[in-house]
């Protein structure tokens, strides 16, 4: 199993353990923990155990050495990154832009998951 794969799925396991415990609490949080409950559990949980999974599953379905383990590191990193980001601006309320710029974080951690998985199918 490639680093990644293991980082992806032990943090998909942290971020679900930490989206029930915000989800227990959602009646004592302010109201703007609820996206954040929601995010924590898609992109958190769904997301990253879908990430490691593919990264160990997919290579091996085609019979192909997965190629760029460094940037599948580099990949699982942005997407914790900016998923503690968005989650935490939504959370405490840090405002738009500093949501946006996380979710950037998250939307190039999903395009390049999609390049690398790309390139195991058909490169």
């Amino acid at each position: 199993m490639i680093p990644a794969s293991r980082l992806a799925l032990t943090t998909a396991l942290l971020w679900f353990v930490l989206a029930n415990l915000v989800g227990l609490l959602l009646g004592l949080l302010p109201y703007t923990w609820r996206p954040a409950h929601a995010h924590m559990q898609l992109l958190g949980f769904v997301s990253l155990m879908i990430y490691g999974v593919a990264y160990h599953a997919l290579p091996r379905f085609r019979g192909v050495v997965f190629r760029r383990p460094g940037l599948a590191l580099l990949q699982v990193g942005l997407a914790n990154l900016g998923l503690l980001g968005m989650a935490l601006a939504w959370g405490l309320g840090l405002g738009k832009g500093v949501w946006g710029f996380f979710a950037g974080l998250s939307l190039a951690a999903g395009l390049l998951f999609a390049l690398l998985m790309w390139e195991v199918l058909w490169g």
